[in-house]
């Protein structure tokens, strides 16, 4: 929460408009710096857990957990956009844009489990989970800013 209030400070920066037509486009440098930034701080957040547990990667729902993923994603996403369209978040949304911000990174940190969990069931034990983490912050952040930059 803390980081969405300090994003929510910087919120003329991070924006990027659709008119924009400069070479090089400032907005979109920040959005992808400012993405970049919370996928890699919620891996070493997973980082760390793995350091601090031995167990993590290690229960057997995280052999499933790349199909229970992309459905919370979608159940999440759905109730979002309920929110929104039937008031209670498009009502307080002009006031507290720091609850947007937690949605986002809510909706990161799934991305990023998502895609670590397809990394720990292709991969399984032939790597380390350091790495499997490592490289899920690499994909993640690389398929988000493809999609931002194709946009």
């Amino acid at each position: 929460m803390i980081f969405a209030f300090i994003a929510d400070l910087f919120k003329k920066d991070i924006g990027v408009p659709f008119s924009s037509t400069d070479a090089i486009n400032t907005p979109m440098l920040m959005t992808s710096l400012f993405l970049v930034i919370i996928i890699g701080l919620l891996s070493l957040l997973m980082y760390f857990q793995e350091k601090k547990s031995d167990t993590f990667l290690k229960h057997r729902l995280w052999d499933k957990m790349y199909i229970i993923l992309p459905v919370v994603i979608f159940i999440s996403l759905v109730i979002v956009l309920i929110l929104f369209l039937t008031g209670p978040l498009s009502e307080v949304r002009p006031l507290n844009r720091w609850i947007i911000y937690v949605l986002i990174y809510y909706m990161l940190f799934l991305i990023n489990a998502t895609v670590l969990a397809i990394i720990h069931k292709a991969k399984g034990d032939t790597i380390s989970n350091e790495n499997k983490i490592g490289y899920s912050f690499v994909w993640t952040s690389l398929g988000l800013l493809v999609v931002i930059f194709m946009l």
